[in-house]
């Protein structure tokens, strides 16, 4: 009945007009602000509202009338998701903070008692995650707030911009506990259905492994269907490549095998000090002798000069 009431709003308002919701795609912890203008006949004192769409109806989260606010959810009442009021450019402001997975979702702006939706939003809230080579990755997909207890799920990747998604493992059982292998032993998925939460692991991941993953319902009649639970967008770098000391000398030096790097460095390091040493001492030993040569020559100078000059043995006799 209250689908019915939310289909013949437009009929029964004329100044509104049947939207499609915008999609909105999110990273996790970032924030989101929407702005929602209402008529201009509209009173300012009247009820303004966030709502989000659930089993066909208006879920509450927070509210507005004149300048009193109203928190509806425990995520309002934390303060992640607020509202605030423009009576003179008849608009109000909605502000969710702190995105979270679980927060994925339809949601409108409304107004009057009865929630007249005013703006649609379609909102993905995605984990963004960067691994290297051959680690593992582990993601918990929650749907506390959606049901599916008894429904497959399935970890696909999607594929190109059609929305298809290509299928890497899913649950075989409805069992509190499932748990299923996907292809190459890489990923498996584990289903939790008593704390309504889907756990995915892959092992030894690869560069090629990045790309956009969904854990999703998975319905095999009457065609293959997926239907998003939560999105993954991971990204997979290759490892840096371990980085050597070459040293080029007169001779090639074969090193036995399990040397490792670290050797040779410090055998580099000894032969350059020792080589450092050596020229050190030589230069002392020069300076010790080019100063000892110059006393020599002094002296002899000193000698010269102090002595009477000698005559010839002829003169003398």
């Amino acid at each position: 009945m209250e689908l019915r009431v939310v289909l013949l709003l437009p009929l029964c308002f004329p100044g509104l007009q049947a939207q499609t919701p915008g999609e909105l795609s999110q990273r996790e912890g970032s924030n989101l602000s929407v702005l929602c203008p209402y008529p201009a006949e509209r009173e300012y004192r009247d009820l303004k509202s966030w709502c989000r769409w659930i089993d066909q109806q208006c879920q509450l989260q927070v509210a507005i009338i004149g300048t009193s606010t109203y928190a509806h959810t425990e995520r309002a009442n934390q303060g992640y998701i607020t509202i605030q009021g423009d009576p003179i450019h008849r608009n109000f402001s909605i502000t969710m903070t702190d995105l979270q997975v679980e927060d994925s979702g339809t949601y409108y702006c409304a107004y009057s008692q009865i929630n007249v939706p005013l703006k649609w939003i379609s909102l993905t809230v995605f984990k963004e995650l960067h691994k290297l080579e051959l680690d593992s990755l582990s993601v918990q997909c929650p749907y506390h707030a959606l049901g599916f207890r008894s429904e497959r799920k399935a970890w696909c990747r999607a594929v190109g911009q059609t929305g298809g998604c290509e299928l890497m493992v899913s649950t075989d059982t409805t069992y509190t506990w499932g748990i299923s292998k996907g292809k190459e032993g890489r990923a498996s998925i584990q289903d939790d259905t008593q704390n309504r939460t889907v756990t995915i692991t892959m092992e030894k991941l690869q560069a090629q492994d990045s790309g956009v993953y969904w854990c999703a319902l998975y319905r095999l009649y009457p065609t293959i269907h997926f239907t998003p639970i939560m999105e993954v967008r991971l990204s997979v770098a290759k490892r840096p490549a371990a980085t050597t000391l070459s040293v080029t000398t007169g001779t090639s030096q074969n090193y036995p095998p399990g040397n490792s790097t670290q050797a040779h460095l410090w055998s580099f390091t000894l032969q350059a000090l020792l080589g450092f040493f050596i020229n050190k001492v030589l230069v002392i030993l020069l300076l010790v002798f080019l100063q000892r040569r110059g006393r020599c020559r002094k002296e002899k100078l000193r000698t010269a000069e102090g002595s009477p000059g000698q005559l010839p043995e002829e003169e003398r006799s």
